[in-house]
């Protein structure tokens, strides 16, 4: 199986599991409204219930709401991990998603620009190194593949059977005859008429189709047994026409098919299972009351009786998709019964009760759980720590991809990073550990006195993460809009100040500010670094004007940043506003302006039109 068909196996199966806990939940609903107002809604209405269970089953996306029931209830709750196990990417293309998650971080964020303190995952080439990757991913999400594999017969089997069962439906209607006879072609069209069917519908007579029933939806056939044909009586054989009519009319056969993909696709929830067999049930009793609504209220008693009569030549369950016809057994006759009984033509009318139900169903049962803002800021205290003389940086703050990365194997990469500095710092001669030791809590003890910003260059790259580059100081963080804007007003170039078209409500939460991290600078600290030969090499970094500024304002969960973010060469490049294409479910929706060297943005956790933050960042930038 290739990789790209087996992602999007994997991610239709996360869809399938996801969809059917919440359709099973509404199927528990559905079934609890119908218990306590069983006495108080129509047939119609009932029936109409369990369109909302479908719907749901069937949307690729929904909106996401604070009202959804799924924020009480939810499957990550119950199982939890089943989203990443179902929603991530297969293993052997993780490496490179992590490593492009990183790079999208540190180009949206200037809070992550330059040496990341991220180590960004390897992958050696070579066969046995993929072939390791490989048997890892395989182990890691073999149970999520063993029970895909599962669903996967099990949808194909029953796939098989369908189209067995509808080979012999087919066959079964080809063997039958037309009805030609001027007596029944009269009752056929006089009733036809009275229930306004104006499609084309054949009237076959064959034993081999099991009782009064309508096949195909797209040329329909009324098809009823010889033997039971000669047991009627014209009024009789007006109802059960009138039945099938209403098959017709309502485009049950149709809905039937939507019901049976969907039971196939969904064959492992016994909930639906039980739906689909209730809907079915309710399905014959909505036609019964189509029919009676087309009659007088004294046919009602007659009708009532045909159906019994029916019942005694044949009772059974029609399961077949491309049936739908007057069937029941003994045991729900009781309850259709006494609908018919007491069936009333206003009760057919527009339900209040009914539409509000199903209103109601569908405003917390439609829509998705509200996610955790993805822009939410996870907070880090801009520290360093060393480890055998080399400096390592935690992360600044990031936007948390949420589950976007596979976890176990950004921890192994992390381990694996670790584990070359362990191997690199073993290498190091004792002068060599010594002077990075030295020149280390030197470049530290200044940055703290001074406030400055440095920059170091590694030549043993793997102490430091794999990259070549650190830096120490240049972070200056606010928690006041005064001290900041204090502070922005002394240096050069253009600052960001809070917007006057700011919306109502947000406030000042905290602001960063940060020299430069990309440059021609770096080239020169580079070349100066290798010229010495020294292990590391630290240079001041003499900016009057920021390389990185970020505002963050909130409104309760809602998050506004704005940016500005210093461009290198090749960033430069593209100028004017644009947007990001980032995916929506990791990073919240940025819009950029490029000018003068630099990348101005502005970020909103809910949904804000291109034309407003482009107006608000105008209004944001002070040049």
């Amino acid at each position: 199986m290739s990789h790209t068909l087996h992602e999007n196996l994997l991610l239709f199966f996360g869809w399938v599991i996801r969809g059917s806990f919440m359709a099973g939940i509404m199927i528990v609903l559905v079934l609890m409204l119908q218990f306590l107002l069983k006495n108080k809604i129509e047939a119609r209405w009932r029936y109409w219930l369990w369109f909302p269970v479908a719907i749901r089953l069937l949307l690729p996306w929904a909106p996401e709401s604070s009202l959804s029931l799924y924020n009480v209830l939810s499957l990550e709750a119950i199982v939890p991990g089943i989203h990443q196990q179902t929603q991530v990417s297969p293993l052997w293309k993780e490496t490179g998603r992590i490593s492009a998650a990183i790079h999208v971080e540190r180009s949206i964020h200037p809070e992550a620009s330059g040496t990341s303190e991220v180590p960004a995952p390897s992958l050696e080439s070579g066969p046995v190194q993929d072939s390791g990757y490989w048997w890892n991913g395989f182990k890691q999400i073999g149970f999520t593949n063993i029970l895909m594999s599962v669903w996967l017969a099990g949808v194909l089997l029953l796939a098989v059977k369908t189209v067995y069962d509808q080979l012999r439906l087919k066959q079964a209607l080809r063997t039958g005859r037309k009805i030609d006879t001027p007596f029944l072609l009269a009752v056929f069209h006089e009733t036809k008429q009275q229930l306004g069917v104006k499609q084309t519908v054949q009237f076959v007579a064959s034993e081999r189709i099991p009782g009064p029933a309508v096949v195909g939806f797209n040329k329909p056939a009324i098809v009823i047994s010889p033997s039971l044909l000669i047991t009627l009586q014209k009024d009789q054989l007006q109802y059960i026409l009138a039945h099938e009519f209403a098959h017709i009319q309502r485009r049950d056969v149709a809905v039937n098919w939507l019901m049976h993909i969907i039971l196939i696709i969904h064959w492992f929830n016994p909930l639906l299972w039980l739906a689909v067999h209730k809907a079915r049930q309710d399905q014959e009793m909505a036609c019964d009351a189509f029919a009676l609504n087309r009659m007088s209220p004294q046919q009602n008693n007659a009708y009532g009786q045909t159906i019994i009569h029916v019942l005694d030549h044949f009772s059974g369950n029609q399961r077949q998709p491309g049936l739908a016809g007057l069937s029941a057994t003994h045991k729900q006759m009781k309850r259709r019964l006494t609908m018919i009984k007491h069936f009333h033509k206003k009760s057919y009318r527009l339900s209040i009760l009914g539409m509000g139900m199903i209103l109601a169903l569908g405003s917390v049962t439609l829509v998705n759980a509200k996610e955790s803002d993805a822009g939410n800021v996870t907070p880090k205290a801009s520290v360093q720590s060393e480890q055998d003389g080399a400096v390592v940086h935690n992360v600044p703050d990031i936007i948390d991809p949420k589950g976007d990365i596979d976890r176990e194997l950004y921890k192994k990469e992390l381990e694996k990073a670790e584990k070359k500095a362990e191997a690199a710092a073993k290498a190091l001669t004792p002068e060599d550990k010594k002077y990075i030791e030295a020149e280390t809590n030197r470049v530290k003890k200044l940055s703290e006195e001074t406030g400055d910003m440095y920059v170091l260059y590694h030549k043993y790259k793997d102490l430091n993460s794999g990259f070549d580059l650190s830096y120490w100081g240049g972070i200056e963080k606010f928690t006041a809009y005064e001290d900041y804007l204090n502070r922005a007003s002394t240096l050069e170039g253009s600052i960001l100040k809070r917007p006057a078209n700011l919306p109502e409500g947000f406030k000042f939460s905290k602001a960063r500010i940060e020299g430069p991290t990309e440059g021609k600078f770096l080239d020169e600290v580079r070349a100066e670094g290798k010229e010495s030969g020294k292990p590391i090499y630290a240079k001041k970094i003499d900016s009057k004007e920021a390389a990185t500024i970020r505002l963050e304002y909130t409104n309760g969960k809602d998050t506004l940043v704005i940016s500005k973010f210093m461009l290198d060469s090749e960033g430069s490049k593209k100028k004017g506003f644009f947007e990001d294409d980032f995916p929506a479910h990791v990073y919240p929706k940025y819009v950029f302006w490029h000018e003068g060297g630099f990348e101005y943005s502005i970020s909103t956790t809910w949904d804000m039109s291109r034309e407003q933050k482009i107006d608000m960042l105008k209004a944001a930038v002070q040049k």
